[in-house]
């Protein structure tokens, strides 16, 4: 049987979002609509700044994400490119966060760091929440 390279894209898609860290990540994207900086996903998830960072850089490579440097800070948002990802990201909004502490939780915590920006911008760094 012959994989071809689209198959294989697929399965990273798949290995990148089965993970509790990659799946609060791309929970917290989701559902935000908006650009999130590394700092602020930190805080949120309460994990340190090496295992986020690593996480990231997963879902990145997979495709899922897209991400930009500005000065030390890096920005991340959902790369919707293509209609399997936006299968995926339809997917992952579906889950109930009700029913999840550890989601709902999340959102409690993002709202709060959310309010941190300036002009909608992030420029606090890490704080602790």
């Amino acid at each position: 049987m012959h994989i071809n390279a689209y198959m294989i894209r697929e399965v990273e898609i798949f290995k990148a979002i089965g993970e509790q860290t990659r799946l609060r990540i791309m929970r917290l994207l989701v559902k935000a609509k908006i650009e999130l900086c590394a700092c602020e996903i930190i805080d949120v998830l309460e994990k340190p700044q090496y295992t986020v960072s690593k996480n990231l850089g997963i879902l990145v490579n997979a495709g899922l994400l897209k991400e930009r440097r500005e000065g030390r800070m890096m920005f991340y948002k959902i790369d919707s490119g293509d209609e399997f990802n936006k299968n995926i990201f339809k997917s992952v909004e579906l889950i109930k966060c009700d029913s999840n502490p550890v989601y709902k939780n999340d959102f409690l915590r993002l709202s709060k760091r959310i309010s941190f920006r300036k002009n909608g911008d992030c420029i606090t760094g890490c704080v602790k929440l």
